[in-house]
């Protein structure tokens, strides 16, 4: 045997070795070089699903399209993103702290605990699976949606009845379920949960888990700006809707003050939100005589703007020819009583006074007690009539207890009526205005005419409160007689 020969002999096999292994690491190399494109090209498909998604979000929220109408696209996009059976899309309500199911798409496998009578009935009725799910709530912090709201993260389930929090017994619906379920944020506020699930599916990738939550993070935002929207829209719409309501009530107080040859006539009220719960009006009951009112609610807002509105319409139903401010309203009292709330009452004081201020009677339903400042003394006087809030009582009590007072006014006198955001008005320290001051200041204005009593009240409280919010009606009428 040559050298060559022998050196083929010995080299040809190792070689034939070698180029094996080589060839064997290539076709792996090969295989993981295609795995990879095939991972990396169904990466970027998913990328493009959730893009286009997101997409389509925009352009419906854009076209202001209803809140019913973006959970569909929600639910039915995050299912298409991670090519699963379905999705569903559960939102917090945040009074009953409950998961609230907005929408669930028709292959979408149940990811809750089901009663063991929907498991029976469903197995016989298929509808009586779809109809619980779409109805049910669950709490916010039970089972498998319920830690994923706690904690904020993302979950991927291999197994729906394996996991920890799975709180549900063993049925037919819920078998080798799988699902990718992320928490719906918007800053730091928890909005809800979307899920995508799939049954008798292999596990989702860690991929797909990162792409879902990804467009949960996008879709709460989404979600919690067209929320934030809504809300807005809703505000605005309810301040309008109470700026008409203020300017009715403001209609329905007097424009002017009414025409006596005997007295002078003034009356203010300044609301604390934008609908009152005070009121005062004058009305003619005769040709020789006038209705004067003011009253407060007890209560703020529309509700008590709704009773004043009432109160007005009765009483004025019920003064016409009627001399007897106590009879008045007793009728107001026997007509509210069964319409106003427990916690609710009206005090009011009605009085009734000849044009030319020869006279007056007055009767008080449990208001304030009214003054009046004489000319002649120069001191205040209180005028403590009997009676008893309407809405307190169904009528017996009360017309028993309210009675008719009469005064008499000479030249000069002011009567004064006001509500109790006047003496109640408090200041940064919580110091009341009081009815001292209130004295006061009527002593010292009433020379000046009826007008003067009621614009340096109304300056002074302004003064006393420096700054602070008004936080009850403001309801002055002066009367002086000429």
């Amino acid at each position: 045997m040559t050298g060559w020969t022998m050196a083929a002999a010995i080299l040809l096999p190792g070689m034939a070795g070698a180029l094996f292994v080589v060839w064997k690491r290539y076709r792996t190399a090969s295989s993981a070089l295609k795995n990879f494109l095939a991972e990396d090209k169904e990466r970027a498909a998913r990328r493009r699903r959730v893009f286009e998604v997101l997409q389509g979000l925009g352009d419906a929220i854009l076209q202001n399209q209803s809140d019913a109408s973006l959970h569909k696209l929600m639910t039915e996009g995050a299912a298409r993103s991670v090519e699963a059976a379905g999705a569903v899309l559960y939102l917090l309500d945040e009074k009953r702290q409950v998961l609230v199911p907005r929408h669930n798409t028709r292959d979408c496998p149940p990811l809750i605990a089901l009663p063991e009578r929907i498991i029976s009935q469903a197995q016989v009725n298929e509808g009586t699976l779809a109809s619980f799910l779409r109805l049910h709530s669950v709490p916010a912090h039970e089972g498998v949606l319920g830690e994923v709201f706690t904690s904020q993260r993302a979950q991927k389930v291999d197994d729906l009845r394996h996991h920890s929090k799975f709180n549900g017994v063993v049925n037919p619906f819920q078998q080798n379920i799988a699902a990718v379920i992320a928490p719906l944020l918007h800053g730091s506020r928890s909005l809800g949960i979307l899920a995508a699930a799939s049954p008798e599916a292999p596990p989702f990738s860690q991929h797909a888990l990162e792409m879902f939550a990804s467009l949960a993070e996008q879709i709460g935002f989404a979600l919690g700006n067209a929320q934030a929207h809504h809300e807005a829209s809703a505000k605005n719409s309810i301040e309008a809707e109470l700026r008409n309501a203020s300017e009715i009530q403001r209609i329905l107080l007097p424009q002017k003050s009414p025409d006596t040859p005997g007295l002078e006539i003034i009356g203010r009220n300044i609301p604390a939100r934008l609908v009152s719960g005070d009121y005062y009006d004058f009305f003619p009951i005769s040709t020789a005589h006038v209705g004067i009112v003011i009253a407060d609610v007890c209560g703020k807002g529309i509700a008590a703007a709704l009773i004043t509105a009432m109160c007005r319409s009765v009483l004025r139903s019920h003064a016409r020819g009627l001399l007897s401010p106590a009879s008045v309203l007793g009728a107001v009292n026997r007509n509210l009583f069964p319409d106003i709330r427990e916690d609710m009452f009206i005090t009011a004081a009605y009085l009734v006074a000849a044009s030319d201020g020869s006279s007056l009677t007055l009767a008080r339903a449990g208001h304030t007690t009214p003054l009046i400042w004489r000319q002649r003394t120069g001191m205040v006087e209180e005028i403590a009539s009997p009676g008893l809030a309407v809405g307190i009582d169904k009528g017996d009590v009360f017309e028993r207890v309210t009675r008719d007072v009469t005064l008499s006014l000479e030249s000069g006198d002011v009567l004064l009526l006001y509500t109790d955001g006047v003496n109640e008005a408090s200041d940064q320290k919580e110091l009341l205005f009081g009815e001292k001051r209130i004295e006061e200041i009527l002593s010292q204005t009433a020379p000046l005419g009826a007008q003067a009593v009621i614009d340096t009240l109304c300056k002074s409280v302004n003064e006393f409160l420096a700054g602070e919010p008004q936080n009850d009606d403001i309801t002055l009428v002066a009367i002086r007689r000429k």
